[in-house]
């Protein structure tokens, strides 16, 4: 009986559940287009290339580039016409004070006409009202001021948009544009992937799942040091009863080929 028990144990172990995986790039990113407009250059000519960093699509920003060139001008008249009218300000509430000492001087003497205090006052009252004026002035100038300069913010986002990059040692894999062709808002621009590791995605069974979190892997028959990345909680909703795990392996020459993965006790 013992003897059939091991035999039993034995075969088992040697008919581990098998995995096949594909060697994927770590990451797969497809850029869009987050503006619109017509398309003035493309490198087609990286397709399957590592990005080099440079734009690789342009779309047309030279309207954009025009308004921000006059936008940042007016920017500056705006800023100048903010600190002339602060100066003013400052003298206007200077003059304003002076006037409002004058009038409380003379406001209970006896020996002043009444004529004479009601001049002070308006001219008084004058003041502040010019001081108050400046000051609303002021305000709405900065208000023109914070609106031009979110204008500009917003100008060189479309122009930063209108560029496309693919990060440096990033695999460009498709151009979907050529020159001359227009791009609309949610276009398909650039696919691209980041080959700086490789990941394997399997669907362990619940079985498995212990052995998948702290079991040695093995790879193509081959022992390895590498551990599950990533192992989800609950189950699959397409693969039932499975749990998606993912490991990552260094970089191969050549991706997308098949591997057998295994787990197995310590």
């Amino acid at each position: 009986m013992r003897f059939l028990l091991s035999v039993i144990f034995v075969f088992v172990s040697l008919n581990a559940t098998v995995y096949f995986a594909k060697v994927e790039p770590l990451q797969k990113y497809s850029i869009k287009s987050a503006v619109s407009g017509k398309v003035l250059s493309t490198l087609q000519e990286q397709e399957g290339r590592l990005s080099s960093g440079k734009v690789i699509l342009h779309l047309d920003d030279i309207l954009n580039k025009k308004d921000l060139k006059s936008s940042i001008e007016q920017l500056d008249i705006l800023e100048k016409m903010v600190r002339l009218t602060e100066k003013n300000l400052k003298n206007a509430q200077k003059v304003a004070k002076i006037r409002e000492q004058n009038y409380d001087k003379i406001k209970n003497l006896r020996t002043k006409s009444r004529v004479e205090k009601d001049n002070t006052l308006i001219n008084s009252v004058n003041a502040q009202n010019q001081a108050l004026s400046l000051m609303n002035n002021l305000e709405n100038l900065k208000s023109q001021l914070n609106a031009q300069r979110y204008k500009i913010s917003v100008l060189k986002d479309t122009i930063n948009k209108k560029s496309i990059r693919v990060p440096k040692g990033y695999l460009i894999y498709k151009i979907y544009l050529q020159k001359g062709d227009f791009a609309g808002m949610g276009s398909p621009l650039v696919d691209a992937y980041d080959i700086s590791m490789a990941k394997l995605t399997i669907f362990v069974s619940k079985e498995d799942y212990d052995l998948a979190k702290s079991g040695v892997i093995y790879m193509d028959g081959k022992k390895t040091n590498y551990r599950v990345n990533k192992l989800w909680k609950s189950a699959d909703t397409q693969n039932i009863s499975s749990y998606k795990a993912e490991i990552l392996i260094p970089a191969p020459n050549v991706f997308s080929k098949l591997v057998k993965i295994e787990f197995k006790a310590k």
